[in-house]
């Protein structure tokens, strides 16, 4: 079954009052989610719907002036911004991601370490596509130093890409072909 899903979105649950966060993907017709009050439950992807975001956008409550300095490539950013992906900077030629779980996901202290992989994978996999579609030629992906657990996931995960990369200190930077 295909779904429109990716770790970190927010849903709602059909047949509960409550919403909740994706963590994780469990096969290909159900997800770990974290709902609103702080549990785990394993629901099937045919139990939630996408959070409604058109009223949670700023165009929805009438026509602004947008600066050009908050437009990059026709990518909006705002000082309200989420915290997701708060660290994420595009630039013409460069998009840098930070991979830290803190930036990917709000509740994370009670996922086991391989969950929190995956979720730093699915994030690198939509970068690389992201950057791909956009025609932006060098992605950095910031993984920090620690135990280089992440860092040897990625450059196994680059090598199934077939893209060109190199290792710097707490970051890879990988070349868009």
């Amino acid at each position: 079954m295909k779904h429109n899903f990716k770790t970190g979105d927010r849903v709602l649950f059909i047949n509960e009052n409550d919403q909740g966060t994706i963590l994780i993907f469990i096969g290909d017709a159900k997800a770990k989610v974290i709902n609103s009050r702080g549990f785990e439950q394993v629901v099937g992807l045919n139990e939630i719907i996408a959070y409604p975001s058109l009223t949670h956008k700023e165009d929805a409550y009438g026509d602004f002036v947008k600066s050009k300095d908050q437009m990059v490539k026709g990518i909006e950013y705002s000082k309200k911004k989420f915290k997701q992906f708060a660290k994420d900077k595009i630039y013409q030629l460069v998009f840098k991601a930070d991979l830290h779980i803190e930036n990917l996901i709000e509740h994370f202290k009670h996922l086991e370490n391989f969950e929190i992989i995956q979720i730093q994978l699915n994030r690198c996999e939509d970068c690389i596509a992201y950057a791909k579609k956009e025609g932006i030629p060098r992605l950095n992906l910031v993984h920090g130093i620690g135990k280089g657990t992440l860092k040897k996931e990625i450059h196994s995960l680059l090598k199934t890409y077939n893209l060109e990369f190199s290792d710097e200190y707490g970051f890879t930077e990988i070349l868009i072909t």
